[in-house]
């Protein structure tokens, strides 16, 4: 591409300067579409997981921050997911029309499955990265997050009037970063398909809901997730589906991303870690295998096939383990008929250690499929 202009020339030192540098980098974003042409990156720098990868915001790009935490306790319902998005209505399908770029939405489930949906948008933003850590504030919208660079930790805070939420959610870290083919370091290929990045803050967290919803105490613990996308294509340009979900269960935290391009090609992204450490990042092929089960469980996915019940998994470990994983739907806590839903389940697992079953094992998950192609 050409740059042009001393502005393109700020912009791409300004990627240089990301890149190198290990102070902290403050990005104000503006409400307002850009009509400059858009850049993204998708190699990682020595620093900078969490920040952000597309600039300047125009019609064709996005970048958003998620956070999601699902209760562990069987008989619960409970879970919150909150997006920050930089973003047009034209780069992501699920996005009301509109020339703002900065809405924030937030899903809310109790425990007994009564559920909450609010959006909000910010006049403008400030990320400020620090390391390979971020803190938000969407102006005007009530919500924020904030990191503790000593713990690693998040919080994110909301004070919501038009929402009538407030209170805040608290993530503790207990699995490593990680980028869909290896490690939190330098030089990484941050492409989980063609043209769309992915970054995965936190695979796993010890994570709180303490929230005031329209006068309504929503407190609770669970296993919490944040990761972020980013494209200078609408996301149609290069899906055509895919599956993506973490689940803990027994000792291992596991992230799962299978992705179909719109020339049938999969690409995938392999995660598991145990006592805080990595045992495998990888988007080689046959590193993880992702299938629908279940009522609609057509493969590939079409718009017109619906929601399969659930998922069977196949986890590689290495030369001497493996985890076979049924995950199964509970409750769908959002969705955007035909293409998208949103659930949260059980999981069940076999730990296969040398052709020989182990150990079996429960846990819980909150996973999504995406469909974009008929």
């Amino acid at each position: 591409m050409n740059l042009i202009g001393t502005s393109s020339l700020r912009l791409l030192a300004s990627f240089v300067t990301f890149a190198c540098a290990t102070a902290s980098e403050i990005y104000q974003i503006p409400s307002a579409l850009s009509n400059a042409p858009s850049h993204a990156q998708f190699t990682s720098g020595i620093t900078g997981l969490d920040a952000p990868k597309v600039h300047p915001i125009n019609a064709s790009a996005f970048d958003w921050w998620y956070f999601d935490i699902v209760s562990t306790d069987p008989s619960s319902f409970a879970s919150a997911v909150v997006v920050f998005y930089t973003a047009s209505s034209t780069a992501i399908p699920s996005q009301a029309p509109s020339n703002m770029t900065l809405p924030v939405q937030i899903w809310l489930t109790f425990p007994n499955g009564t559920q909450i949906f609010a959006q909000t948008q910010a006049d403008a933003a400030t990320v400020t990265a620090e390391g390979d850590f971020s803190s938000g504030d969407w102006h005007g919208s009530g919500f924020a997050w904030r990191h503790a660079p000593n713990s690693g930790s998040y919080e994110i805070l909301i004070n919501a009037p038009d929402s009538q939420i407030k209170g805040s959610i608290n993530f503790q870290p207990r699995a490593p970063a990680h980028y869909p083919c290896g490690p939190a370091q330098g030089g990484q290929n941050m492409e989980v398909g063609p043209q769309i990045g992915w970054a995965n803050a936190l695979p796993d967290a010890a994570s709180t809901v303490d929230l005031i919803v329209s006068g309504t105490k929503l407190f609770f613990s669970g296993a919490g997730y944040h990761d972020k996308n980013w494209s200078d294509q609408p996301l149609v340009s290069n899906v055509a589906s895919w599956y993506w979900g973490h689940c803990r269960i027994g000792p291992y935290s596991i992230v799962w991303f299978d992705f179909l391009a719109l020339n049938g090609t999969e690409y995938v992204s392999a995660y598991a870690s145990k006592d805080d450490s990595i045992l495998v990042a990888s988007c080689e092929p046959g590193s993880i295998r992702v299938r629908p089960t279940g009522q609609d469980s057509t493969y590939p996915p079409h718009i017109s096939t619906g929601d399969p019940s659930g998922y069977h998994i196949t986890l590689d470990l290495g030369i001497e383990s493996s985890l076979e994983l049924n995950v199964s739907v509970e409750v769908q806590i959002a969705a955007i008929p035909p293409i998208y839903t949103r659930s949260k389940g059980r999981v069940t697992g076999v730990l296969t250690t040398v052709g020989t079953a182990v150990e079996e094992m429960a846990g819980v998950a909150l996973f999504e499929q995406l469909v974009l192609t008929e």
